[in-house]
Order: C-alpha cells, then structure tokens, then sequence
C-alpha cells in the first residue's frame, strides 16, 4: 500500500478528545515523517463529511481518513463506493462498530500509524432503500434504543444499554414478513437484523459467521422473547454464541424484501431513519476499499 495524498475528515462532535488542535497533533506526531502528504477538514454539520469525502475522490486523494464515530465513517464510505480512494478509520465514537469489524486497532496512535503500516481491502457494502450501510442495518427493538440514544445528549455504551433495559419493558414486539430467494417467512421478532459484518459494536456479536466480503448479508432474528430470558442469555450476544439460543434464526441472502405491521425507525450502522412499512434490502459486492491491518 502506498499513499500519496491523503484526507483527515474529523467530527469535532464525537469522543472525549473533540479539539480539533488536540486531534491534528496527535496525528502530526504519530504520523513523524510521513510518505505522503495530508490535510485535514472538520465537520460542520450532518452530512458534511460525505461532501468533503466526495470532493476529495474527485481530486484524486487515495484515500479519505474519518476521524469520528459510525455515523461520520459511514458518511465517508458511502462518498468513496466504487472509487479508486480508500477509506481510512481513526476511531474515538461510542460503537466503532466498523473498525472492531475490521480489526482497526482503537487505539487512536496505532490506528494512525495504519496508515503507514496497512493494506488495503475491498469489501461489499448494503443497501436499505436509499441509504447504505458497512456493518449492519436492522428494525425492531433494536432501531427503537438507536432512535431514543440519538436523539441525547449522553454517548458511550452504557448510556445505550441503559435505555435498553429501561425501554425493553415497554416495547411491544411486531410481526415482520421478510421475502427472500423465492421464500416468504412471518416472524413475531424482537428485532430483524441484516447483517453485512459480524457485530454491532462494543462487541456485540449479532452474526457469528458474517463475512464483509462474501456478497451475502446475514438475515438474523431475535424472536419475541421474556425480560429474564432476555437477561439469561444477553452474555452469549458477547461470547459470539447468539446463534446457540433457541430464539434466534438466521438466513443469508443476496436481498430481501421486509413487510412490518406499522411505519417506524429502521437504522443503518447505527444511524436512525423513520421509514414505511416495506423495506428493500440488497448488497452490494466489491463495492468499498478500506485500510486495515495486514
């Protein structure tokens, strides 16, 4: 792998270290005498970041770094689908759900050195209606905590698990049609998950045997369950043993078309989307360079 030209795009709203000085320097000194030249953009706003990255493929970077959370990542790899500009991830949000995938180191000196040090791979990338997606997308219960835990001011995990366990006493599960490879299924589910990579984030392993790269997405359900067994079995999401639990179902498929009983969130790595009540998801195979450790 050898950079020429490289973009540093940091969300300035997201982790602990937001100082935009404090983060160039960091990058400065791990980066010492670095074999290419860079630059750096703050965000300003949603959506900021996809139009920097778009603008920095057009003028030849090799490739674009997202200094953020999922959401800041995502905006970054979906500029950069089906170009020759590689994305890069320095990772300091409250899931880092693509760069745990990826096995991105989180350490924010290591996963600039990557840059140095890396290779580059091409993975495929999912789609729900409009929107895409590098690590997950999925309605239900989960798409209910993502919405709420957005719409705070409060990031990190245990904020999130928080709202769970709060919100899960409440939440009343629906009945979700899904259509795929000439099959049609109904499933009273706690939440339907269309997975592109193994995990969540923060380690929660919701596809055990997702590859990035395969050209299929893992279909997995969570059928309606109890508070306690619910409880019960929480530490297998963990143990990457989800897949053990008599509740839990999965599929893979190239697409698949998803019929719920009422309008409401779905979300795409983490980001909250209201939608209808059809929902068409495909993959999309080779379509996203990425940096990641040899």
């Amino acid at each position: 792998m050898q950079l020429k030209k490289v973009k540093f795009i940091h969300n300035p709203t997201s982790g602990l270290i937001r100082s935009p000085l404090i983060i160039r320097k960091l990058v400065e000194n791990a980066l010492n005498d670095p074999p290419f030249v860079f630059d750096f953009e703050e965000t300003q706003y949603k959506g900021h970041a996809y139009k920097m990255a778009k603008e920095a493929s057009r003028k030849g970077y090799d490739a674009v770094v997202a200094i953020g959370g999922d959401g800041t990542v995502n905006e970054v790899a979906t500029a950069l689908l089906y170009t020759d500009t590689a994305v890069g991830i320095i990772p300091i949000g409250s899931g880092n759900g693509l760069a745990r995938n990826m096995n991105i180191p989180l350490s924010i000196n290591k996963a600039i050195k990557l840059l140095t040090n890396g290779q580059i791979k091409t993975i495929d990338a999912g789609k729900i209606e409009d929107r895409h997606f590098f690590i997950v997308t999925g309605m239900g219960f989960d798409a209910v905590i993502g919405k709420i835990f957005d719409e705070g001011n409060i990031r990190g995990p245990l904020p999130y698990f928080t709202i769970g366990f709060r919100e899960f006493v409440y939440y009343k599960p629906e009945v979700f049609i899904l259509k795929f490879d000439g099959k049609q299924i109904a499933v009273p589910a706690l939440l339907v998950t269309i997975a592109n990579q193994k995990q969540w984030g923060v380690g929660a392993i919701i596809a055990p045997y997702a590859e990035p790269d395969d050209g299929l997405l893992d279909i997995c359900i969570i059928h309606r369950v109890k508070f306690l067994y619910a409880i019960f079995h929480l530490p297998k999401i963990f143990t990457g043993k989800i897949d053990k639990v008599r509740k839990y179902e999965r599929y893979r498929a190239k697409s698949v078309q998803i019929i719920r009983e009422n309008p409401g969130p779905f979300h795409y790595d983490g980001e909250p989307v209201d939608a209808g009540t059809v929902l068409n998801i495909s993959v999309e195979p080779k379509a996203l360079k990425i940096i990641v450790p040899k």
